[in-house]
């Protein structure tokens, strides 16, 4: 019998730190937006958050293809966030896109491990 998703601890630390990195992506996007007050700061980390979130809600279904789709949007966020590493800006953005961009690589991690690999029928 093959656990849900609900069972396999990686799977479920994967989804709650995928859903913090959507949500704490947004924040920091209203963040500059209220800093700058230009509305053009919300539109990519919506997109982010939305593409984050639909790979989360299959993953805590069990949705056989979540998973690879989870791997390349959580690797795509670590590096857009870590191009805002290496850039100018204020140290605080610096610094929060470091910690954001460390737990996408983690979500990588979790979904790469072989738990997570038996539960959505992989090798």
């Amino acid at each position: 019998m093959r656990p849900r998703a609900k069972d396999t601890p990686e799977i479920h630390l994967a989804c709650l730190l995928g859903a913090l990195c959507a949500t704490g992506f947004l924040l920091v996007g209203v963040v500059q937006w209220q800093v700058e007050s230009d509305s053009s700061w919300i539109r990519f980390p919506a997109l982010v958050a939305v593409l984050e979130l639909l790979v989360v809600a299959g993953l805590a279904t069990g949705v056989r293809q979540a998973r690879p789709a989870g791997l390349a949007v959580f690797a795509l966020g670590a590096l857009a966030h870590l191009l805002t590493v290496l850039g100018q800006g204020p140290v605080w953005l610096r610094v929060v896109a470091a910690l954001l961009s460390a737990l996408h690589v983690f979500v990588v991690v979790l979904l790469n491990t072989k738990p997570a690999r038996e539960h959505f029928g992989g090798r």
